[in-house]
């Protein structure tokens, strides 16, 4: 009987982690704090690597993985709109007890693939005055031609976007629908993000290029969270700039010795 309720507990525990999500990092309040989340069947892409890169960047805020999955089947995770947009809601009640906590700390947002429909839905939900600065879109599934208008309400900053037309993962996801339920469409992840009326400004479509190759992004749909390229480009954006280096500094050449 006490074995099968430590068992009945752990069960429980276990359980509850995943749906508060889990923190990566030990807290750093008083300076803000990143929500990361992972695409369809929580497979951990970027997991660890996001915060090991922004905090090689110089970042010093707390970053938490938001665990929103029901599965581990990214098809499941993928056409579980319902589910998905729950896990929105609940997120935003966790951004918004933040902001209560420590109303004048900055929040970013960085997601990947299917996670940034709940990333997007989270912010819309946004209630209390609670605000996000950025948003940081890597291999988006949404549809291109998602309106944005009612999450930039709730921003402070803009929406970046970094797309590739070399995301194989997309083109299936043409075919199955995108997270927001469109088929037949193309996904921001591998177009961009067409932006709202009036509100262009506040969209930066950044698409992929070979230099990129370098930081480990070879146009993907998941190496984008590889840490060098989250140190040397994502990391901007959660910074505001300040300070972070635009690429890694270049082996020097050596030179053999003639004697």
């Amino acid at each position: 009987m006490i074995r099968m309720r430590l068992q009945i507990t752990l069960i429980l525990a276990l359980g509850l982690g995943l749906m508060g999500g889990c923190q990566k990092r030990g807290a750093a309040e008083p300076f803000g704090k990143t929500y990361y989340l992972d695409g369809a069947g929580n497979w951990g892409f970027g997991a660890s690597d996001v915060p090991a890169g922004l905090e090689q960047a110089g970042y010093h805020g707390d970053v938490e993985l938001y665990v929103w999955t029901m599965s581990f089947n990214p098809l499941v995770d993928q056409l579980n709109i319902p589910g998905a947009r729950l896990r929105a809601s609940l997120l935003a009640r966790k951004i918004e007890g933040y902001h209560r906590r420590f109303p004048d700390r900055n929040i970013n947002m960085i997601a990947l693939s299917a996670g940034t429909g709940v990333a997007t839905w989270a912010i819309e939900n946004l209630e209390g005055g609670a605000r996000i600065n950025n948003l940081i879109l890597l291999g988006s599934s949404l549809s291109h031609d998602y309106d944005m208008t009612a999450a930039l309400r709730n921003m402070d900053g803009k929406i970046y976007v970094y797309h590739s037309p070399y995301d194989e993962v997309l083109e299936t996801v043409k075919i199955v629908g995108t997270i927001d339920g469109k088929r037949g469409v193309s996904s921001i992840g591998a177009v961009g993000l067409k932006p709202p009326r009036g509100l262009s400004d506040r969209v930066v479509n950044t698409p992929w290029n070979r230099s990129w190759i370098r930081l480990g992004w070879a146009g993907a749909h998941t190496d984008c969270t590889n840490s060098r390229f989250v140190r040397y480009e994502i990391a901007k954006h959660i910074l505001d700039g300040e300070g972070v280096e635009s690429s890694p500094p270049r082996r020097k050449a050596s030179v053999a010795s003639t004697r």
